[in-house]
């Protein structure tokens, strides 16, 4: 807005060929002399750490034409943390760069900074043909034992093959995008952390909410710095798996987010160290503030669930509320893991969530 102080890299080019200018601008003469026949273009410089909203779309790479598949995040205009996960990671290279103007521009974006190279212990995968349900056909998509849904490559009289890897995974594109703003070290974004058992589900819920600009999963309310999933999962760090979410309050209230946090949880609450059928400390469930507003109405929102149970089906509530303490990120693979996946992390996305290993 008028009055901010702005940092930007610049420069002055021919209109007609888009050259850098050849004379040295010395005041309001020439400027005012060539107002109408040169342009000045701007990049402005964005750091991890910093919000931006964007307005981009997902091209074809041999063609440039939009794709022609449905993708399991939004395009046109956007919010993200850079650095901070979500969309594509060549968005984020993109803005780091200071490449993106205002106006839309073509970049090309290879496979790893798209949708990743293809898992092969993923498929494709022959099955016997003994295995196939009748009216098995290719191009179909079926739901595998784990969850996970496949794409039916293949179908013939001894086996038919079948494939979990996201459709658009080893693939490579090119993106238009336009940035619109930047708010540095993402001052208008606030952070909460929150642990629901395995903390792939509950990621991909916060994800689809309204007003909520990056999510990570990683490991928190433990002793050992920066443990490893594997350190985690015996026990004996003390940590919980969580979630951080990054929101803007002017679009989503803390109060809100509380309300996601118990309808995911559910039944839960009353499990001690449980989380639907993963059991363990590392999967204890809790509401972890890091402000004296969210303490407030955290605590108010622990005691109103607390005296519901009671009331209700005179039961314990064992979710914890406690002052945040260090989070550390989970490794790459699990972030935004069940999006990777293909399942969608569109805002207001009421498709059932499937957790799966």
């Amino acid at each position: 807005m008028d009055g901010d102080a702005v940092r930007v890299k610049w420069s002055l080019l021919e209109a007609d060929v888009g050259e850098p200018v050849n004379f040295e601008l010395n005041g309001r003469r020439v400027l005012s002399r060539y107002s109408q026949s040169l342009s000045v273009r701007m990049a402005s410089k964005v750091m991890d750490g910093d919000a931006v909203r964007v307005k981009w779309s997902l091209l074809e790479a041999d063609v440039g034409e939009p794709v022609n598949f449905e993708l399991p995040f939004d395009e046109g205009e956007v919010r993200f943390v850079v650095g901070s996960g979500g969309y594509l990671p060549g968005l984020h290279r993109l803005a780091r760069e200071g490449v993106l103007e205002t106006e839309p521009k073509v970049f090309d974006i290879k496979a790893a900074e798209a949708f990743g190279s293809a898992n092969p212990d993923l498929g494709p995968i022959d099955v016997p043909a003994s295995a196939a349900p009748e009216g098995l056909a290719a191009g179909m998509v079926v739901q595998l034992q784990n969850g996970m849904k496949a794409r039916v490559t293949r179908v013939t009289d001894e086996v038919f093959t079948i494939d979990a890897n996201d459709e658009l995974a080893g693939k490579d594109f090119k993106v238009e995008a336009a940035l619109l703003e930047v708010d540095p070290a993402a001052s208008k974004i606030e952070t909460a952390h929150f642990a629901l058992g395995c903390f792939w589900g509950g990621e991909l819920a916060y994800q689809r909410a309204q007003g909520v600009v990056s999510t990570k999963v990683g490991y928190t309310q433990g002793q050992a710095e920066s443990p490893s999933y594997e350190e985690v999962c015996s026990g004996s760090t003390g940590h919980t798996e969580a979630i951080q979410v990054m929101y803007d309050p002017s679009v989503v209230s803390y109060s809100r987010l509380l309300e996601l946090f118990w309808e995911r949880l559910g039944d839960s609450r009353h499990l001690l160290n449980q989380v639907g059928n993963d059991r363990g400390t590392q999967y204890r469930h809790g509401i972890y503030w890091l402000t004296e507003g969210q303490k407030e109405e955290a605590e108010a929102s622990m005691a109103a669930a607390k005296e519901l149970a009671l009331v209700q089906a005179g039961k314990t509530i064992y979710t914890e509320c406690k002052a945040s303490e260090t989070f550390y990120d989970a490794e790459e693979y699990h972030q935004q893991y069940l999006q990777k996946g293909g399942q969608s992390a569109k805002k207001q996305a009421s498709e059932t969530i499937r957790c799966y290993g």
